[in-house]
């Protein structure tokens, strides 16, 4: 008995040390989240919308030709900062407009519904308060591309066209395993708390940023790690996805990067083609990772440059 004895003792020992560990650096996380709250400087302007702040941050000299408008995919922290390395080569010759979402960048987080009709509702009211006016090319990477379609769906006068950056359509999520993503964002959810995303590394930080910006984007991703938004989001995304099926392909000019679909799945680069073969899109495939825009930013620019000029001036739907 005594062998098991000091087993015991051992293995309460090593508990004891782990509850200890666990402890401390969730102290640590807490005081560095404080901290960082007086350190985060918007890179836009701050509107208040539905009593809770967004940021929007805009670019560029007004023109007669669309404001582009970049929206961010599912889980990007800090949006401004991870498209900066595409709005900084469209900047010169396009006026852009990076949305923060609830929950995403310098924006509030927010307990409420994230159906796709409230987020879009929410993202013009927020470029109205910044003063912008449509009609906009919409430049969506993953989950933004249903808000993008949705919103070409329901205000056809205010899209010109649709850039997607390895955007989602409502086919993209016809093999979701929700039940295991649900269990996945539930334990993202619990280890929030203990400041799982300061382990993490900072391989999802995007490069091409001056030190300030890195950090700033850094201190972000601690912040709204997993959020009430961001979860919320990953909730509603069938409904949301069924919800743009409904209403059909929108009659708009659209280009369509696309990844090689290796970061997300093999269902991914089969869904884009078939939409853009239905939607009549132009389809550019790349061999990079699912930010396509920090990967090619360059050809990405190009392309977009060449898109705006063949479809300059209306909207589809005028």
């Amino acid at each position: 008995m005594r062998p098991l004895k000091v087993i015991g003792r051992v293995t309460a020992g090593v508990a004891a040390t782990a509850v200890v560990a666990v402890g401390g650096f969730t102290a640590y996380h807490h005081i560095e989240l404080h901290q960082e709250a007086g350190k985060l400087k918007p890179a836009g302007e701050m509107v208040q919308v539905d009593g809770h702040q967004m940021s929007v941050q805009v670019e560029g000299k007004k023109s007669d030709d669309p404001t582009i408008v970049l929206m961010a995919g599912a889980g990007t922290a800090a949006p401004i900062y991870s498209f900066k390395p595409l709005t900084d080569r469209l900047d010169g010759d396009f006026r852009t407009a990076v949305v923060e979402r609830f929950g995403y960048g310098y924006s509030d987080d927010v307990d409420t519904p994230r159906d796709v009709a409230t987020v879009l509702a929410q993202d013009r009211e927020a470029l109205r308060l910044a003063g912008e006016k449509p009609p906009y090319v919409l430049a969506p990477h993953s989950m933004g591309g249903l808000e993008a379609l949705y919103w070409a769906q329901q205000y056809p006068n205010e899209v010109a066209g649709i850039v997607g950056l390895d955007m989602a359509v409502p086919h993209s999520y016809d093999d979701l395993d929700f039940k295991g993503e649900k269990r996945t964002m539930d334990l993202g959810r619990k280890l929030r708390f203990f400041g799982l995303s300061r382990v993490m590394g900072d391989d999802d930080l995007t490069t091409d940023l001056t030190g300030y910006e890195r950090a700033q984007q850094k201190m972000l991703t601690q912040r709204n790690f997993l959020d009430d938004a961001q979860y919320d989001e990953g909730l509603a995304v069938l409904d949301n996805a069924a919800k743009v099926q409904a209403g059909g392909i929108p009659d708009v000019p659209t280009l369509m990067f696309v990844s090689n679909g290796k970061e997300i799945g093999d269902f991914w680069v089969p869904a884009s083609t078939a939409y853009a073969k239905q939607a009549g899109a132009q389809l550019v495939q790349l061999d990079v990772g699912h930010y396509v825009f920090q990967y090619e930013p360059d050809l990405i620019a190009k392309k977009t440059t060449a898109f705006m000029d063949a479809h300059s001036g209306q909207p589809a739907g005028s």
